[in-house]
């Protein structure tokens, strides 16, 4: 426990070095603020995100760790000043964490874009040793990252039947789903950043009627992407490059079909993933060209689409990919996954896959948390019993 109280004050004192040399400085601030034409783009709130109140956090937790060394360490002691720490106070560092990855892009293109906030960094930077504006800001995610092993010390410390041991593990427990909730959420912000900007560089003029971008579900993200070649057996041979971008809920293909400007994607076709078949096996026909179809390379790609009947030509690709091992990378991501159940009469799908079942009968609910259901009404549910 003690070097949980010992580390907190040295991360402390890093806050307090943040807040006195970088944050308390007007003209920093200043620096924050977007351009006059920049209506918009994220300020300095946006950019700092919530440091003030995981500032706050920090102080209290200092100040309360000191009361506690003040007087009897005990297990009781540390799980009572804990507790309320992980149960409410520490769900401020997933908020945090969220906006790390734009907190750093925006910085780095400042000080790019920027030479007189690039030239002030450096003045503060020297003056701390070296020490720059991004390693200070991203000394929270460290520091909550690194709790679940200073508590695990303490429970290594803790003898197995003492009586209290069972709360020391529900907050080990309880710090762990908030590191692993900060780090997914990061990820997150990482991945929708560049999604959009791959937004940028499309075309969704061929997709528009049932997709316009790539943000607009706050649930999607993208689970793989690259460039393969699509190929052609039909009136000879052609290889076409192309994009795959396969998102939590759906495939979409794209193209680069202006050859005077290689930048701009046009996307061409858009399928939900339920409605994805992959087949690994891949006969080469007599008219393919031996050095350019590589047979360990490629899958064939099925897409049906809403009110397209099953393997409609028009969905049916060939897809070569760079390497046998991209190959199987994109087979495994692209086939149906399988969820394994402790109940073999059960059957438990994918978000994106929940399918939708009618009621034959009349249902009267006949507890509280049940739901009443009309002859013919419909819902979705993740769990089916055979």
């Amino acid at each position: 426990m003690y070097e949980i109280y010992t580390s907190e004050q040295t991360y402390r004192k890093s806050l307090e070095t943040l807040e006195k040399q970088f944050l308390n400085d007007n003209l920093f601030v200043c620096y924050l603020e977007p351009e006059e034409d920049g209506e918009g783009l994220p300020g300095p709130e946006e950019i700092l995100g919530n440091i003030d109140e995981i500032m706050s956090i920090s102080k209290r937790f200092v100040d309360e760790l000191r009361s506690l060394y003040e007087g009897q360490v005990t297990v009781p002691s540390v799980t009572g000043l804990l507790k309320p720490f992980v149960d409410h106070l520490f769900t401020a560092y997933i908020t945090y964490c969220s906006n790390t990855s734009l907190q750093q892009e925006i910085i780095t293109q400042k000080r790019k874009n920027d030479p007189e906030f690039d030239m002030f960094l450096d003045g503060k930077e020297k003056a701390l040793m070296g020490q720059n504006l991004q390693s200070f800001l991203i000394m929270p995610m460290q520091r909550i990252c690194r709790m679940p092993l200073l508590l695990s010390a303490v429970l290594k410390q803790t003898e197995e039947d003492n009586p209290d041991r069972p709360s020391l593990v529900a907050i080990h427990k309880g710090v762990c789903t908030i590191v692993q909730t900060c780090n997914e959420e990061a990820r997150k912000s990482e991945v929708r950043r560049d999604m959009e900007a791959v937004e940028l560089r499309c075309d969704f003029t061929k997709i528009s009627d049932v997709m316009t971008n790539f943000t607009g579900k706050a649930d999607r993200y993208i689970v793989k992407e690259g460039v393969v070649m699509k190929l052609n057996f039909k009136s000879g041979f052609k290889a076409i490059k192309i994009h795959l971008w396969l998102f939590t809920d759906c495939l979409v293909i794209g193209a680069t079909l202006d050859p005077k400007d290689q930048s701009k994607i046009t996307l061409t076709e858009h399928c939900p993933r339920q409605g994805i078949t992959v087949v690994g096996h891949f006969t080469a026909p007599r008219n393919a060209p031996k050095k350019k179809v590589m047979t360990e390379n490629i899958f064939h790609l099925n897409l049906k689409k809403a009110g397209q009947p099953a393997y409609s030509k028009h969905g049916r690709h060939v897809i070569q990919c760079p390497s046998p091992q991209e190959r199987q990378k994109w087979f495994e991501v692209l086939k149906p996954p399988v969820i394994e159940s402790e109940n073999p009469e059960e059957t438990i799908y994918e978000e994106w896959d929940v399918p939708l079942v009618k009621a034959q009968h009349h249902y009267t609910k006949a507890n509280e948390d049940d739901l009443e259901l009309l002859e013919g009404g419909g819902l979705q549910g993740p769990q089916e019993i055979h």
